[in-house]
């Protein structure tokens, strides 16, 4: 094994050692590059200003330099959580790259919304070509803003990205033969499913489903029962899947559980698409609380009910929830 380190000597001082050299060399940063990074560090506001300014007329140092860690001036200051260091960065026109999913991941509200209003500067910039390098990424190609921050489910991170407009894309079916899943599953096959997973992941964000979900109850219906039968077909993932499909039933559960009132309770249980039916008294077709034991949602089904009057639920078939039940 230690062949794969080191060459074969006859020297008697060698032969007991493994030599080891650096093969992936990082570019060295000058003194003034190095006070510029720990004054960002430290916060130093005047000190980071000086140096941009600087920077702009002499070209002494690099602003988007990176430490040793592979962090830019940019980063260090999200870490820090510095907004008043990362609007100066942004001011001077740093290179941005991955810095909008670093401050998600992070959870840095502040520093998300100063990149998402961050218009990018026109013209080149002296970037290091590893940054430019996705292989050198912190995250894969498949996570984009919506899906880490709904992964994180910080609801400010993700009202700011749906107030910006943006998508989340449609999971395929499992044995989707169009090109795009062909060609990805055939290059990596693990790779392919994982950014299924995170998808789903992402869709079952109780804090994106409270936002954008015009009928949450149904919303975790409908992800929890899919979240289920991808369980029994994603054997890789099948425990990540069940787990996602519980969190989706906790939710509507928990959303139940704010009911104030025994009314507020007849009303979602009751609830249908034609609101018209709602005003009418004594209406107790219990659709939703059908609805949840089509879909097998045990923890809302078996939620206490008070309506006034006693009733008895007809018996429901379980074996399927494609076809709502409508009478």
């Amino acid at each position: 094994m230690s062949q794969l380190y080191y060459r074969r000597t006859d020297s008697s001082s060698y032969r007991d050692r493994i030599p080891l050299r650096i093969v992936r060399a990082e570019s060295e940063l000058s003194p003034l590059e190095k006070a510029y990074l720990g004054a960002v560090e430290k916060g130093d506001y005047a000190s980071v200003k000086q140096a941009l300014e600087e920077a702009e007329i002499y070209f002494k140092i690099n602003i988007n330099c990176i430490d040793p860690l592979g962090r830019t001036a940019l980063l260090i200051a999200i870490e820090n959580e510095n907004l008043e260091i990362i609007e100066l960065l942004l001011s001077f026109g740093v290179y941005v790259g991955d810095a909008l999913l670093h401050a998600i991941r992070k959870e840095v509200v502040g520093a998300v919304e100063l990149l998402l209003n961050h218009k990018k500067p026109s013209g080149g910039m002296q970037v290091p070509p590893i940054l430019l390098d996705k292989q050198f990424s912190d995250f894969t190609p498949d996570i984009t803003p919506v899906i880490l921050a709904a992964h994180t489910n910080n609801y400010e991170i993700i009202k700011l990205l749906v107030q910006k407009g943006v998508s989340m894309p449609q999971p395929h079916e499992v044995r989707c033969n169009c090109v795009e899943c062909v060609s990805s599953s055939d290059v990596d096959s693990l790779r392919h499913s994982r950014s299924r997973l995170n998808i789903y992941k992402a869709l079952s964000s109780p804090s994106l489903i409270a936002l954008s979900s015009e009928d949450p109850f149904l919303t975790a219906f409908r992800l929890s029962w899919e979240l289920q039968e991808l369980s029994k077909v994603e054997n890789e993932f099948k425990s990540e899947y069940e787990e996602l499909s519980q969190q989706c039933k906790q939710f509507a559960k928990n959303l139940l559980d704010q009911t104030r009132s025994s009314r507020e309770l007849e009303m979602i249980l009751n609830y249908r698409d034609d609101s018209n039916l709602l005003e009418e008294e004594g209406n107790s077709d219990l659709a939703r609380l059908k609805l949840a034991i089509k879909y097998h949602q045990k923890e809302v089904s078996m939620a206490p009910v008070s309506l006034g009057d006693t009733f008895e639920l007809h018996r429901l078939e379980l074996s399927s929830p494609v076809e709502h039940c409508s009478r």
